[in-house]
C-alpha cells in the first residue's frame, strides 16, 4: 500500500523506536483520525509508542521535523478531542502504552501507563480487594485512564467520588520539548507518588486538557478498600421534575456509589437494544463470583420473573447502585433511596437494571450505533442541582421547536441523566438517526450486533440537521450555566472564559508549548 508523503519523513523516528511501532497505511491514518461524532481527518502516520523513552523520542522528534502530535486513547471522544485539522500530523495511539506498573496497597496507590484500559486496571485490582475511587465509565472496556482523565469522564463510583479528575494523585507528563515532568509528591527528588499536594497543584492543571498541555505517560490513583456488600434501588416518575428532585437528594445525602436515569425515549431504545437472554449471561458473572451464591440465585430467578416489562413505557427512571461494607449499611442505605423516592412522588420498581449493570460493568460498547444500526452522537452538560430543572425544559422546549424537522428526518432524540458528589447535576440528551457508519463505528461494535443491524445509506441532510441541534443544545444548556466534560474541539470553553482565566491558560500553554505543538485546536472552538 502506497505511503504517504511523510513516509520517508518518518525513516529517523523508525531508526530510534522502530519501525513496526510507526502505522502509515491508508486506513490506519483514516480510522485514527476520526471519532464518534463523524468529525474526522486523516492523520500523517499512526505511533504506537510502548515506553516513556519511546513517548519522548517521538515528541523530540516532532519537534525537530515540524509534525504536530495528538494523543489518542480508547478513541472514542464525540467532540472532536484527538480529531486535528492539520497537516502534518502524528497520532499518538497511546493504548499501545497499557501496563499496570505498580499496585502499591500498603500507601495505597497505583501507577500505570496512561494507554491502560479502565477494564485492565479494574480486574488487576480485584485479587487485593481494592479500587480506585472513581474506577471508569461505562466504555471502560475500551477508554484509557489517560484519556478518561485528558477528557474527564463520570460513572462507576462518581456518585460518592466525583470524576475521574478527583481520583488522580500524580502524572508523569511528557512535555513538548520532550523534558519529562512529574507531579505531587513525586515532584519531589527521591519521593514516591503517594501524595497529590505538594506546593500548588499541577497535577490538576494536567486534568481535563483534552491533552493540550503536555502527553500523559503514566498517571498514579487512589486505591480504596472494596465495599463487598451491594444493593440496587430502581424507580420510575410520571415526570422529570420529580425524578431530578429524588435523584439529586440521593446526591446530596451520597447514598449510592452510582446512578443513571433515563427519559421515556432513551428507556424504550435501551430495552428494544437488550434482551432478557443478554440480562441472564450478564447476571451469571454476579451469581460466579457470589459469596453467596443462594443470595445471587434468588437474585436472578427475579429478574428473571420481571423480564422486560418492569418500566412502563411513559415513564422517567433511575436506578441506583449502593455499596457498603456491611449488608446492614447496604439495606439502610436502600431503604432510604426508597423513601426519598417516595417523597418525591416516585414508585419503587424491580431493581433489574442496576442489578445486571453493575455484573458486568464494562460491558461491549455497542450503544455507539442505535438498536437499529442508527447513528448515535451524544451531548451534556453540568449543571448545579438548582438548575437542573430549568435547563432540561429548556431542551424541551427546543427539541418541541423542531419536532417536524426531527420527523422529517427521522431523527430520535432521548436524554440520560447522572450525578456527580453531592453538587452536581448532569443532563446528556442523545440523538439517533438513520445514517452511514464510519471506521470507528465498525471496527468498535461486536461483529454479531452489526450483522444483525441495518446498513444505512449516507445522509448528510439529516447528519446536517443533528449537528445543528446539537448546537443549539449546547447553547441552551450554557444559557443556563453548564460546564462540561470531554470539551475537545466542540464545547465554547474558551469563549465564555472571563479574561484572567484565559489569559493564565493561554500563558501556561505558550510557556509548555510556544510552538503549538501538542494537539492544537483543542480545549474548544
Amino acid at each position: 500500500m502506497a505511503e504517504p508523503a511523510s513516509g520517508n519523513a518518518l525513516a529517523p523516528l523508525a531508526d530510534r523506536i522502530g519501525a513496526a511501532r510507526i502505522l502509515v497505511d491508508e486506513a490506519s491514518r483514516a480510522l485514527y483520525g476520526q471519532d464518534v461524532s463523524g468529525d474526522a481527518h486523516p492523520v500523517s502516520a499512526v505511533v504506537r509508542t510502548a515506553s516513556v523513552t519511546d513517548l519522548v523520542e517521538t515528541v523530540r522528534f516532532a519537534s525537530e521535523h515540524d509534525f504536530v502530535l495528538v494523543p489518542r486513547g480508547g478513541g472514542l471522544s464525540y467532540s472532536g478531542g484527538y480529531v486535528c485539522h492539520r497537516e502534518r500530523t502524528l497520532c499518538l495511539d497511546m493504548a499501545a502504552m497499557g501496563e499496570i506498573l505498580e499496585i502499591n496497597t500498603e500507601d495505597m496507590y497505583v501507577t500505570v501507563q496512561a494507554g491502560c484500559t479502565w477494564k485492565a486496571l479494574h480486574e488487576a485490582l480485584e485479587p487485593h480487594a481494592v479500587r480506585t475511587p472513581f474506577w471508569g465509565p461505562l466504555s471502560g472496556i475500551g477508554a484509557t485512564v489517560g484519556g478518561s482523565l485528558s477528557q474527564n469522564a463520570l460513572f462507576w463510583g462518581s456518585g460518592r467520588h466525583g470524576c475521574a479528575a478527583d481520583s488522580v494523585v500524580g502524572f508523569e507528563i511528557v512535555l513538548a520539548d520532550g523534558r519529562v515532568l512529574r507531579t505531587g509528591a513525586a515532584a519531589r527528588d527521591g519521593a514516591t507518588p503517594f501524595f497529590r499536594h505538594y506546593g500548588p497543584d499541577l497535577t490538576g492543571l494536567f486534568t481535563c486538557d483534552n491533552g493540550a498541555l503536555g502527553v500523559k505517560a503514566t498517571a498514579t490513583l487512589k486505591l480504596l478498600p472494596v465495599a463487598e456488600e451491594r444493593a440496587g434501588v430502581s424507580i420510575v416518575c410520571a415526570d422529570h421534575a420529580a425524578l431530578f428532585a429524588a435523584m439529586s437528594e440521593v446526591s446530596r445525602q451520597r447514598l449510592a456509589e452510582s446512578c443513571f436515569g433515563f427519559d421515556p425515549t432513551l428507556q424504550a431504545q435501551r430495552m428494544k437494544r437488550e434482551s432478557l437472554t443478554r440480562d441472564l449471561k450478564s447476571l451469571g458473572h454476579a451469581v460466579a463470583a457470589a459469596d453467596n451464591v443462594l443470595d445471587a440465585l434468588k437474585t436472578g430467578a427475579r429478574v428473571a420473573a420481571a423480564g422486560r416489562r418492569f418500566l412502563p413505557e411513559e415513564s422517567y427512571s433511575a436506578h441506583f447502585m449502593i455499596e457498603e461494607r456491611t449488608r446492614a449499611a447496604a439495606r439502610e442505605a436502600a431503604e432510604r433511596i426508597s423513601r426519598i423516592a417516595r417523597d418525591a412522588g416516585a414508585e419503587e420498581v424491580e431493581n433489574t437494571i442496576p442489578t445486571i449493570t453493575r455484573a458486568q460493568p464494562f460491558g461491549p460498547l455497542n450503544s455507539m450505533i442505535g438498536p437499529s444500526g442508527e447513528r448515535w452522537l451524544p451531548v451534556h452538560g453540568l449543571v448545579p442541582h438548582s438548575m437542573a430543572v430549568q435547563a432540561y425544559d429548556a431542551v424541551l422546549e427546543l427539541f418541541r421547536r423542531n419536532a417536524d424537522v426531527c420527523e422529517e428526518h427521522r431523527i430520535v432524540h432521548g436524554a440520560l441523566f447522572t450525578y456527580a458528589d453531592t453538587n452536581c447535576f448532569v443532563i446528556e440528551p442523545v440523538f439517533y438517526w438513520p445514517d452511514q457508519l464510519n471506521a470507528l463505528h465498525r471496527c468498535t461494535v461486536e461483529e454479531q450486533v452489526l450483522r444483525r443491524t441495518n446498513d444505512f445509506p449516507d445522509n448528510p441532510a439529516a447528519r446536517a440537521e443533528v449537528m445543528r441541534l446539537r448546537g443549539e443544545v449546547i447553547e441552551t444548556l450554557h444559557s443556563c450555566g453548564a460546564v462540561h466534560l470531554q470539551i475537545g474541539r466542540l464545547y465554547p470553553f474558551a469563549r465564555d472564559l472571563a479574561e484572567p482565566p484565559l489569559e493564565v491558560l493561554r500563558a501556561l500553554r505558550r510557556q509548555l508549548d510556544p510552538d503549538g505543538r501538542v494537539n492544537p485546536g483543542s480545549l474548544g472552538p
